[in-house]
């Protein structure tokens, strides 16, 4: 009977600091003033698998001109999977953000992703809980759509999408062994990041800052729960006053990822 009691006891003595202390090391530090603002650009990288066979296209806008909204930085990540991976896994994207002019952070983000089988949109709107909306649809004609509907909470800190991670990231002073912890609401279901300045060196010709970057999902009841799709990331930022992405490198199911920086045009 003791036994019984003391058991779960001591699992639920355990999980308690997945539960709950994650909240107190999200990040909430400053921007430094040498790296709040970033001049509009375009940069272009190219998806490959295992540095060897390439696999897609990737474009992040930054800043894009729209007369239709003053108050915003416009940012749209786009691309596709081409090639041989196209053959297996024909995938489109398109993401933009909207992030507030004075402070970078998300008023509202939209996606939309194409696949043999579905297309799905989601919407997120940050107020400052997020709320989001995700449509599949399947391309199949007579099946019907799925709408999921969720809102997530958090009070310690702002809760970033996809752009405004990287713009917060890059805004901090970012020194040898630090840490920054993040809550990210890219699309559908909330994340926690920690990303570790491993340190300085020279990569693809560049000064660059190697960073770590870990992903947990945070579950309905706020326990961090492993995230299977990406075991781990490597993100190289230039050591300079843009702090650019170089290379990202992840570890996700299907193997090693590469998207590296090919091509960049000032807007």
């Amino acid at each position: 009977m003791q036994l019984a009691i003391l058991l779960p006891t001591a699992i639920l003595l355990l999980t308690l600091p997945l539960m709950a202390d994650w909240r107190k090391e999200v990040t909430n530090r400053p921007p430094d003033p040498r790296f709040s603002t970033i001049k509009p650009v375009h940069l272009h990288y190219q998806m490959n698998w295992d540095g060897k066979i390439n696999s897609g296209d990737m474009n992040i806008l930054i800043g894009r001109k729209d007369p239709r909204y003053p108050r915003y930085l416009i940012t749209q990540i786009y691309g596709s999977s081409t090639g041989l991976a196209r053959g297996i896994y024909p995938y489109d994207y398109s993401f933009t953000s909207f992030l507030v002019k004075k402070n970078y952070l998300p008023s509202m983000f939209t996606a939309t992703e194409t696949t043999r089988k579905t297309r799905c949109e989601t919407n997120n709107w940050y107020r400052p809980s997020v709320r989001s909306r995700e449509i599949t649809t399947p391309r199949q004609k007579g099946k019907p759509s799925k709408t999921r509907n969720k809102t997530f909470s958090f009070s310690g800190a702002p809760i970033y999408d996809l752009a405004s991670s990287l713009l917060y990231l890059r805004s901090l002073d970012l020194k040898t062994g630090q840490e920054t912890v993040m809550v990210v609401h890219p699309f559908a279901s909330p994340y926690l990041a920690r990303i570790k300045v491993l340190r300085r060196e020279a990569h693809r010709g560049l000064n660059c800052l190697k960073m770590d970057l870990r992903l947990n999902k945070i579950g309905p009841d706020g326990k961090l729960l492993d995230y299977d799709k990406m075991k781990k990331a490597t993100l190289w930022l230039s050591d300079d006053r843009e702090r650019l992405p170089i290379e990202i490198r992840s570890e996700v199911f299907i193997g090693d990822v590469r998207a590296i920086l090919v091509g960049k045009k000032y807007l």
